[in-house]
């Protein structure tokens, strides 16, 4: 048995008599993410819910029967989990173990495989404010998390469906798949691909959702009061609907090339070279300002660096900001600015900046 078995095993008998640290559980939680055998040999023991100290079989045997058993009976199963999600953190960990979609229950008398299904179980990934993220879902599918954003899918995903719902800014790159179409549902309206790449942003602050695409071709369906509208996307577009979509009121453009305007949603064609320049640099970390008012490069200040903004003069909010940054602090955004002719001033106070 390896070492880095055998400290598994000791930190599972921790949890087990519970006497566990924060830190040793979250270093079981990894350990069980990287071995299919150990996650079976857990579900098990914490099913039973009691230690073994005073059982007659031994935690080392129920191991070693439960490695056994995934050598030589179900390398499919194994291959499988190797497709698991690939995460940044390990704070996400634990989440996904106990949200998995499969509990496997070994009883090691008879040796047989029960499976259950956990109803209305959902998986959360989050990038939190000053994060972003990079994941990997089982059938393929890659997606990068903005700052302050979070995606939801129930432990179905794969099996019945493909569907995604997202809380701020997203980057799909989109497995093929013509028997289950991939579906993000984002801002009460939903996106329908088969295999693609694009960029979703909609986040509740911005009142508005915006969907850029590089490659393939998508569905964007919006909800407008009561119906639902279908719009066909193709390389190269941008739609961008305003929150006030539904209740009928004006819907806010896009300064890009080529704009036109059909039914209240905004459609700009753009070059592909120059999308990729902007709506999708966040991926490769770099911050960018699109002659952005005030009050948008102040949220995405905050999300970006987990800072609070606070604006105290009136007279800068009809100014408008453009720029690139990359491995920047918030302080050397501010200061680039202002020596490129921004009329702004700041001052810091902990966590929050106070523009002026």
């Amino acid at each position: 048995m390896s070492s880095e078995d055998s400290y598994f095993l000791e930190l599972i008998q921790k949890y087990l008599d519970k006497r566990i640290t924060a830190t040793e559980e979250e270093e079981l939680y990894h350990l069980m993410t990287l071995e299919e055998s150990r996650l079976d040999l857990y579900l098990y023991l914490t099913q039973q819910n009691q230690s073994l100290k005073n059982r007659p079989i031994t935690l080392d045997s129920l191991f070693e029967s439960s490695k056994k058993k995934y050598k030589t009976t179900d390398s499919t199963a194994s291959e499988r989990k190797e497709k698991r999600n690939t995460l940044l953190s390990s704070k996400n960990y634990r989440r996904l173990l106990i949200a998995a979609s499969v509990l496997i229950m070994i009883s090691f008398g008879g040796f047989y495989l029960f499976q259950h299904i956990l109803p209305g179980r959902i998986i959360k990934l989050t990038s939190a404010k000053g994060e972003r993220k990079h994941f990997k879902l089982e059938d393929g599918t890659e997606i990068w998390l903005n700052s302050g954003s979070q995606l939801e899918y129930d432990v179905k995903y794969g099996l019945s469906n493909r569907d995604v719902t997202l809380s701020g800014e997203a980057y799909f790159k989109v497995t093929k798949n013509k028997k289950l179409p991939f579906h993000v549902n984002a801002y009460g309206n939903t996106i329908e691909v088969l295999g693609t790449q694009f960029n979703v942003q909609a986040y509740a602050e911005e009142q508005k959702m915006e969907t850029t695409l590089f490659e393939g071709k998508v569905n964007l369906k919006v909800k407008d009061k009561g119906y639902v509208r279908e719009f066909i996307m193709h390389p190269g577009e941008k739609i961008e609907v305003a929150n006030s979509l539904a209740t009928g009121m004006h819907i806010r453009k896009s300064n890009l090339v080529k704009e036109s305007t059909e039914g209240g949603a905004n459609f700009s064609q753009i070059n592909h070279e120059n999308t990729e320049l902007s709506e999708a640099l966040w991926t490769k970390n770099k911050l960018v300002f699109q002659d952005d008012p005030i009050d948008i490069m102040s949220r995405k200040i905050e999300r970006w660096y987990n800072k609070i903004i606070r604006i105290e003069n009136k007279n800068i909010l009809n100014q408008s900001y453009t720029g690139v940054f990359q491995e920047k602090t918030a302080r050397e955004v501010l200061d680039i600015l202002i020596k490129t002719g921004a009329n702004l001033h700041y001052k810091e106070q902990r966590d929050t900046i106070i523009l002026y």
